[in-house]
């Protein structure tokens, strides 16, 4: 729950506003948060399980 909301409050939503106030705007760029952020927790669970690990041993 944590990462999913990591992924929306840091990750999409910020992304999503700041491509929305470009001057060139478009749905393309506005719509390229949501695969951002997806790849962002990718990114944030294979680094934590990485370190769970990491940790055990």
């Amino acid at each position: 729950m944590t990462q999913g909301l990591t992924q929306t409050l840091l990750v999409r939503l910020p992304m999503a506003y700041y491509m929305s106030i470009q001057p060139d705007a478009s749905l393309m760029k506005i719509g390229l948060a949501a695969p951002t952020a997806t790849v962002f927790g990718i990114v944030l669970n294979v680094g934590f399980f990485l370190w769970c690990r990491k940790r055990e041993k």
